[in-house]
């Protein structure tokens, strides 16, 4: 079976902020190995709009350091796994440690979740 990962990036590193990504990777991956990567810039950013654009580019796992709680239950809801607080990394190393078990989701977000500050 074939799974599917999501990973926000920015400067070829794990994107600290789910909603604020300009690019999504996505790995393809079976019997832990990764058969491709894609690269996808993101749509616009409204509520929702990412967590739908990810289902519909079939993702079965969304790997991310900070990430607000609606976009987890809308992700969660369509059966996608997410894993968050994951310490930024090259996204490559972080689905090899994802398909090892191995994934640091010691990270703490800085910013605060109560207060969303859109930048337009």
């Amino acid at each position: 079976m074939i799974v599917r990962v999501a990973m926000p990036v920015e400067n070829n590193m794990l994107s600290p902020h789910f909603g604020h990504a300009e690019k999504f990777l996505f790995f393809d991956i079976e019997d832990g190995k990764i058969l491709s990567t894609e690269i996808t810039p993101t749509p616009e950013h409204m509520e929702g709009s990412f967590p739908e654009w990810i289902k519909s580019n079939k993702a079965n796992v969304v790997i991310v350091s900070g990430i607000g709680p609606k976009a987890v239950e809308i992700l969660e809801n369509s059966g996608i796994t997410v894993i968050t607080n994951v310490v930024p990394d090259k996204p490559r190393k972080l689905v090899e440690d994802f398909i090892n078990n191995k994934l640091d989701t010691s990270y703490k977000e800085v910013c605060d979740h109560e207060e969303h500050h859109h930048h337009h």
